[in-house]
């Protein structure tokens, strides 16, 4: 019998080579975890101080809450409204600095809350009635009318929120 190399008989099984493993794993993915690693570190520590520079910001919406709590709850406006003012100036200054916001007044002031969250509420809108607030009389206070108290504490509400810093 001769041997005939196409003969169905000379046939063997596929040899299937073993599977990869999957550990230890290739340097790249090394290279790759630490790299996501980093970028996770750095980002956690942009957003921390973050949320320690807006302290402030979460300070003075705490204020403003109970503010307004107080104003509800007695419609006393001449006693809680002189403190908008002072709770805005002072929330200025702690985002812009002293030197930049402590001068300015009247229509200069109004201005700068406007230009810094983008708005018109303060020259155009009752943000106006903020600069009114610390300096007029009880019978000023008792001529406000629901409606403008709310527009002037929504005003200051949106400020404080939205104001950017480094303006």
């Amino acid at each position: 019998m001769t041997h005939d190399p196409s003969s169905l008989q000379n046939l063997h099984d596929i040899a299937i080579p073993a599977s990869v493993a999957w550990w230890p794993p290739a340097p790249g993915w090394y290279a790759l975890s630490l790299s996501v690693l980093l970028l996770l570190a750095w980002f956690s520590v942009k957003r921390y101080r973050a949320w320690q520079d807006d302290s402030y910001r979460r300070e003075a919406l705490t204020i403003l809450t109970q503010i307004e709590k107080e104003l509800t709850d007695s419609n006393q406006y001449q006693q809680f409204l002189p403190r908008l003012p002072e709770l805005v100036k002072r929330t200025a200054m702690l985002a812009y600095g002293r030197a930049q916001v402590a001068s300015l007044n009247g229509t200069d002031w109004l201005t700068f809350l406007d230009k810094t969250s983008s708005t018109d509420l303060f020259t155009k809108g009752r943000g106006r009635l903020l600069s009114n607030c610390s300096y007029q009389s009880t019978i000023w206070f008792a001529e406000l009318s629901y409606e403008q108290v709310n527009e002037l504490y929504s005003a200051t509400y949106y400020w404080i929120k939205t104001h950017k810093r480094g303006f």
